[in-house]
């Protein structure tokens, strides 16, 4: 039996692992373009460096990448692009394995069920919130959902956890296939592009007209849009979370442009709360979410801690959330002794947030590229303003110096300089709050959010 090896060893190997599992196929090894791989092991499998591939001349490759039309380029210039195994000849043998089986009665008793995908996440992030939060609304309006988790994540909140069925590592595709096959029918919404989309489609294959999938976008990335888009033949809508996403989107793929949704988030947030302070005194500045280098670029809150620093401002920076950079910034900080302006809380959890916010004059946004950030539309709700780099999403609520500032991705100086501006003169920090709150209040109200997901993107469906 030929040599088989997967091309990619990031994060979408896992699903195609996962895939190969299902099919009771074994692979030997995988090879990828980052020399720091090579020689480890991933799943037990050995990495390999590309062009040691020439030494297995008769071996089958599956490209777990979503380079893949790159990845194809490189092997053709290898002669090996006839090596190469397609999406769609595993998905053949997915369905004809599941066609082997008998139909397996419905667990649904009737009722059409939305299943909502948080496998693939990584922590209580902002699309983890994002699908949770949408799972409980529409469960109150009387549909019936299942949130697809993994065993290894951490326990959500009650209210979430009730809703959760988790699928373990070992068995994922074929445990996914089966629920999803005896919830028929089904409406799959896919917010990672990761193993229960994979499961969505094999089950699609077979009952095409019984399985609806929705691909949620939740951030501006090329890579995230062409992960999502490799399987686009499975997909019926795409709700992108921003304007821009969805304008980028329309641009890139040949997709109906009839079957783009975006909707502003929803936002809960105190309706009767009001500031009473004058916001004169110590300037409050916060940041919320995971404290990592990709995309998020939390490594750049040094270099704005320092900037502000030369400022001689009278401030306090509460930084909350988890991640590698936490190191870093803590380290930084002790060395400069800093610890009365900058505070590392880790991550709060969702019940605490209102009052995070609520104690912040500022929201303070370094990220390299975006969705819509959650933590700001938070933020904002409470009257914080925003001094964000030029994201996904940042233009739809913000309008530069009327309600808050939008600087060049990586201009930490510039950042610092709104900071500074708004510490010295504060009835415009309370003039734009005040218009901050009244943006996110009109625009993302929960209720309309849900019977924009019933009405416009399941309405048909349902």
């Amino acid at each position: 039996m030929s040599v088989l090896i997967l091309f990619g060893a990031g994060v979408y190997a896992k699903k195609y692992k996962a895939l190969l599992d299902y099919l009771d196929m074994e692979f030997n090894y995988f090879t990828d373009n980052d020399p720091s791989k090579w020689g480890t092991d991933l799943y037990g499998k050995k990495v390999i460096a590309p062009d040691e591939l020439k030494t297995f001349p008769g071996c089958r490759i599956i490209v777990s990448n979503t380079h893949e039309d790159a990845i194809r380029n490189q092997l053709a210039g290898m002669g090996m692009e006839k090596n190469i195994i397609g999406l769609d000849t595993l998905y053949d043998l997915c369905e004809h394995k599941l066609l082997k089986n008998e139909r397996r009665n419905s667990d649904g008793g009737g009722r059409k069920t939305i299943l909502v995908d948080m496998y693939e996440g990584i922590g209580w992030g902002g699309s983890e919130l994002w699908a949770a939060n949408l799972a409980q609304g529409l469960n109150k309006a009387g549909s019936r959902v299942i949130l697809l988790g993994c065993s290894g994540q951490p326990e959500l909140e009650k209210v979430y956890e009730g809703m959760t069925v988790r699928i373990s590592e070992e068995d994922t595709v074929m445990q996914m296939v089966q629920l999803m096959e005896g919830m028929l029918p089904c409406f799959f919404i896919n917010n990672f592009a990761g193993c229960a989309f994979m499961a969505a489609a094999i089950v699609k294959r077979k009952y095409p007209d019984m399985v609806k999938v929705v691909s949620v976008i939740h951030s501006d990335s090329r890579n995230l849009f062409d992960a999502h888009m490799m399987m686009g033949k499975y997909t019926d809508k795409i709700f992108c979370v921003s304007r821009q996403i969805r304008s980028h989107m329309q641009e890139l793929y040949d997709f109906d442009h009839g079957a783009y949704y975006v909707k502003e988030q929803p936002i809960r947030t105190d309706a009767s709360w009001r500031r009473t302070e004058n916001r004169m005194g110590t300037l409050r500045i916060g940041y919320a979410g995971r404290i990592v280098k990709q995309a998020k670029r939390a490594d750049l809150l040094v270099e704005l801690i320092g900037a502000l620093e030369k400022k001689e401002m009278d401030y306090i920076f509460e930084i909350a959330g988890e991640g590698e950079c936490t190191i870093p910034i803590s380290a930084y900080v002790s060395e400069n002794s800093l610890q009365d302006r900058v505070h590392l809380t880790g991550r709060l959890p969702k019940s605490e947030m209102d009052s995070f916010w609520k104690n912040q004059d500022v929201f303070v946004n370094v990220s390299e590229y975006e969705g819509t950030s959650l933590s700001m539309l938070e933020a904002m709700g409470y009257g914080c303003v925003p001094v964000v780099t030029d994201v996904s999403g940042a233009r739809e609520f913000i309008e530069d110096k009327k309600n808050g500032y939008i600087c060049d991705v990586g201009d930490i100086k510039g950042i610092a300089d709104c900071i500074a501006m708004m510490a010295d003169n504060r009835e415009l920090l309370k003039t734009y709050g005040d218009r901050c709150r009244r943006i996110i209040q009109e625009r993302c109200n929960p209720g309309e959010y849900i019977e924009y997901w019933i009405d416009e993107v399941l309405g048909d469906w349902l």
